[in-house]
């Protein structure tokens, strides 16, 4: 049976209180108490608990990590650096699944605090005005990954150059001869990212004097299922398909898009060019592979780990507080063909 706080206690001959005093603040200990109390512990091979540590001492050794959904595919990229970043600086992480329901991350926020954890991660969705209350009550450092802020209180995020990202692959298919480019686009209304690479790819288009045309522009929520839906309502806007390449805004809804496409009797590339958004590790097993803007997930989760140690324990100056924008890179596979090749 596993030793308590008590157990240690008893074995020294001292109070609970002061086996606390012995974990987390040791320099208000004898010497003579401490190591009596250091050696019970040896002997009875007690492991103390880090959330009990953290409420005793107002803090812990873990940071909350807040995600959209644990079984979106970005979420394994981004957590191997949290992760990674987390064990090099002695810290834990608790993660809290919003489910993609605003209410829920919201919520999140107090359950993490009530774990005292020392610091929070919180990723993929828009943060506004109305997280500005909870944001003072927690009182800790929060950081944000792969999306940025609009509320009032300043929070640091980490992230790629989303416009920068698709006007590039609108850039490298007009280099390959294509003029006729569509998109699915993220639901731009309430999704900060999807507005960003759709803004992207309109201002590649006007950059090479290419007409913007709403009916090469579907819009779904980043999954297969929404990728495929969205290609079948740009195949039935276009009975004569004359669109030779098509910008997605994320690989799934690539993917999603490919099939429809092969459902429909058409070929990538050859009837048709397919460019996907993240380079999630799916990009490299279909057939073709795809073509794709590889976001740097696990060096977005390093970075904003290191930010949060940093700032665990004091007020981050200002200079601290901003947009950090991590390179992102296009890998071309095999997806994409140039025109009269």
């Amino acid at each position: 049976m596993r030793a308590t706080i008590r157990d240690v206690a008893k074995a020294a001959g001292v109070s609970t209180a002061t086996v606390s005093r012995v974990l987390n603040k040791p320099d208000m200990v004898d010497p003579e108490t401490m190591e009596r109390v250091r050696a019970a512990m040896e002997r009875m091979a007690y492991q103390p608990s880090a959330i009990a540590r953290g409420l005793s001492a107002k803090r812990s050794d873990t940071l909350g990590l807040i995600v959209p959904g644990i079984t979106d595919f970005f979420f394994n990229e981004l957590y191997k650096g949290i992760d990674r970043a987390s064990q090099q600086n002695g810290m834990r992480v608790l993660l809290y699944d919003s489910e993609h329901s605003r209410e829920r991350a919201l919520d999140g926020f107090s359950i993490l605090g009530g774990y005292q954890v020392s610091g929070i991660i919180f990723t993929s969705k828009l943060v506004t005005e109305d997280y500005d209350p909870i944001l003072q009550r927690v009182g800790i450092p929060v950081v944000l990954t792969l999306t940025q802020s609009e509320a009032r209180t300043p929070l640091p995020s980490f992230r790629i150059d989303e416009v920068r990202a698709m006007f590039d692959v609108v850039a490298f298919l007009v280099t390959r001869g294509h003029q006729r480019i569509g998109m699915i686009a993220g639901r731009q209304w309430d999704d900060k990212t999807g507005e960003l690479r759709l803004e992207g790819y309109r201002k590649g288009l006007r950059h090479f004097g290419i007409e913007y045309n709403e009916e090469l522009v579907e819009y779904g929520q980043y999954r297969f299922d929404d990728g495929y839906q969205a290609m079948q309502r740009l195949l039935e806007k276009q009975p004569n398909f004359h669109m030779t390449a098509l910008c997605t805004a994320s690989d799934e809804m690539a993917l999603g898009a490919i099939r429809c496409l092969n459902d429909n009797g058409l070929h990538v590339p050859e009837d048709i060019s397919v460019v996907g958004f993240d380079d999630l590790p799916l990009a490299r097993m279909i057939t073709p592979r795809l073509t794709t803007v590889a976001q740097p997930f696990a060096e977005i989760g390093e970075a904003a780990v290191s930010w949060l140690v940093r700032a665990v324990g004091r007020e981050p100056s200002p200079s601290e507080i901003g947009d950090y924008l991590l390179p992102h890179r296009l890998v071309e596979r095999e997806s994409v063909r140039a025109l009269g090749s």
